[in-house]
């Protein structure tokens, strides 16, 4: 039967599949059939909108996550302890940050201070579109992402050499286990199940090869004119700035690991939204509307 479940746009993927990722039953072999109708969608498009359900998804992100209007839900961490700071309310004038360990056990557990809800939110936003959505860091990045991207380029085309020698190496036995079929050196029932083995794993290095010619596809990022940073630069604080609370957290979550506040700094760990390699770390200074009690 066919199959195209969260198969790339335009693929089709034919054979029975089990619960269980890279099984198929009875001996099935799944037959995969790239382009096979125009896609709807671009495959980058694709791989974003799955990724984003994924994130969504329950056994990732707790519901209350998703509507919370506290913007920093499930990004800010105590700084003291390492509690999730969870949004609290008083009636619809007051809303502040606690540390989650605090709140539950109390403040003898964790002393870290109570945030203003705006202020801290205010506070983040603005280091985030001062001092790290700023052009120099986009032009920088695409830099370092380049040369790393040359060397991950290098290493994937060695590894589509292997794949091409495997499946010169599966094409080869297949041909000598048919040569024995047709000289009657064996029978086809004899060697049946070596032959389903054989061109399953075919399949599965096939799948492999593709794989890897769409990385190839895509990496490689060229360095951008000036003036295509700067409106990319603009567009993703004006997105902090402009956007709904939802669309703002989920662009937070693309990029911030991690923040971690304490009475004298915030400390953020990023990846600036491209496709960056490695985290950093920001830690700006003491938050001036700390408040105790």
């Amino acid at each position: 039967m066919p199959n195209s479940s969260l198969s790339p746009p335009g693929t089709i993927v034919w054979g029975k599949r089990t619960k269980n990722p890279g099984r198929v039953d009875n001996g099935t072999v799944l037959l995969r059939k790239d382009n096979a109708w125009p896609a709807l969608v671009d495959r980058a498009t694709f791989a974003q909108a799955q990724a984003r359900l994924a994130s969504r998804a329950p056994k990732v992100i707790h519901p209350r996550e998703v509507d919370s209007p506290y913007l920093l839900s499930g990004i800010m961490h105590c700084g003291v302890c390492g509690a999730a700071m969870v949004g609290q309310g008083s009636g619809h004038r007051y809303h502040y940050y606690m540390c989650g360990n605090a709140r539950r056990k109390g403040r003898e557990v964790c002393p870290s201070p109570i945030l203003p809800k705006d202020r801290v939110e205010g506070f983040i936003i603005g280091r985030i579109r001062s001092y790290i959505l700023t052009e120099e860091n986009l032009e920088e990045l695409v830099r370092l992402t380049n040369e790393e991207l040359c060397q991950s380029c290098s290493e994937n085309r060695e590894r589509l050499e292997l794949i091409q020698a495997q499946i010169e190496e599966m094409d080869s036995r297949l041909c000598k286990l048919y040569d024995a079929i047709e000289t009657g050196e064996f029978k086809g029932g004899e060697l049946a199940p070596r032959l389903r083995a054989l061109s399953q794993k075919k399949e599965e290095l096939l799948q492999a090869k593709t794989e890897v010619e769409e990385i190839l596809r895509y990496e490689s990022v060229d360095m951008a004119d000036p003036q295509v940073v700067k409106d990319y630069a603009d567009d993703l604080r004006n997105l902090l700035a402009k956007s709904s609370i939802t669309e703002q957290r989920s662009f937070l979550k693309s990029f911030v690991e991690r923040i971690e506040v304490d009475e004298s700094e915030a400390k953020l760990y990023y990846t600036i939204p491209m496709p960056p390699y490695s985290v950093s770390e920001e830690t700006v200074g003491v938050l001036p509307f700390v408040h105790h009690g």
